[in-house]
C-alpha cells in the first residue's frame, strides 16, 4: 500500500498494484510512510492478538 497526504489535510491510498491502468496523484499529495499516514489520519493500528 502507498500512502499520501494533502497539503491541505487530505489522505489517500493507494494499492501497490493498480493493474494495467495505473493511478494518477492528484496535485497537492505527497507520499508519506506508513506510521505518518497514521498518524495524520487518526488510525490507531492495534497489534494481532497473540494466538493461544
Amino acid at each position: 500500500m502507498r500512502y499520501f497526504l494533502h497539503s491541505n489535510g487530505g489522505w489517500m491510498t493507494v494499492p501497490e498494484d493498480t493493474g494495467p491502468f495505473g493511478i494518477t496523484i492528484p496535485e497537492g499529495y505527497r507520499e508519506v510512510t506508513e506510521k505518518e499516514y497514521n498518524e495524520a489520519s487518526g488510525t490507531i493500528v492495534l497489534p494481532h492478538p497473540e494466538e493461544v
